[in-house]
């Protein structure tokens, strides 16, 4: 399983300052031998060329626009002549259809792509698990956001990758995060802000601290955690700086354009 960081920063693109860290809004890419399995379309997709000899599935844990809006700015979108699956453990298939509709055509966006590229297909997320078995066991966990979120693992038999983003994490969310990530070679968590940011007016806006990643880290049966949503106020020398201050050996914080492999 190799997993690649196409887009590592949150809520909007930040071109100043980030070209260690990271720029591009969420987008995170799985291949294993047959399958291409995306984890949001924000502005990172646009570096993603879609597989042409594997099945190309974007999974979306929600639709905020920081996790959807690079969805038609990937050249290879509209040559892929395969079909391209969409799929949200969020809604349903319909529910998902209309909303990336809307949001990519009208007074939104000039083109209707939904309309055009006839290799979208829009699936339940059930449909997905069943076309990943048995090779792939895609498990999903409802996370603690504005509107709604969901989290994904994808466990082969040789690791588990686990995607935490957009999650302002609750101490009674921990029991269940802890089964949810077990075994877990890979985490993304969502580290947007501090404590100290989260204390002063941003609780309630739906994202995580560094230092909650750290304890979590330490309390769970994981090898590696990375920290992404950077906040696009944060700067590379202030990552840096940050980094300095982490109080687990499993913690560090993504890199766009790095990969892993499990």
């Amino acid at each position: 399983m190799l997993i690649k960081l196409h887009g590592t920063r949150g809520s909007i693109p930040q071109p100043a300052d980030t070209s260690k860290y990271g720029g591009n809004t969420s987008c995170y890419e799985v291949l294993t031998d047959d399958m291409q399995i995306i984890f949001d379309t924000g502005t990172g997709f646009q570096n993603v060329p879609l597989d042409t000899k594997r099945t190309s599935i974007i999974l979306y844990s929600h639709f905020h626009h920081d996790h959807i809006q690079g969805l038609p700015f990937n050249g290879s979108l509209f040559a892929h002549q395969g079909d391209i699956f969409l799929s949200s453990a969020l809604v349903n298939r319909s529910v998902l259809r209309n909303l990336i509709q809307t949001y990519f055509s009208g007074g939104y966006f000039p083109v209707d792509i939904v309309t055009i590229l006839k290799q979208l297909k829009f699936s339940n997320i059930s449909t997905i698990q069943k076309m990943l078995a048995p090779k792939l066991s895609l498990q999903v966990f409802e996370l603690n956001h504005p509107g709604g979120s969901m989290g994904y693992s994808l466990q082969t038999s040789r690791g588990k990758f686990s995607y935490l983003l957009d999650n302002e994490y609750l101490e009674e969310q921990l029991p269940f995060l802890l089964k949810f990530v077990e075994g877990s070679d890979f985490v993304l968590w969502d580290g947007m802000f501090t404590d100290d940011e989260l204390a002063n007016g941003r609780k309630g806006w739906g994202h995580s601290s560094i230092e909650q990643a750290c304890s979590f880290a330490e309390l769970a049966e994981i090898k590696k955690l990375a920290i992404s949503h950077h906040s696009p106020a944060r700067t590379d020398q202030e990552l840096d700086m940050l980094s300095e201050t982490l109080t687990s050996d499993k913690v560090s914080f993504a890199i766009q354009n790095t990969e892993v492999t499990i």
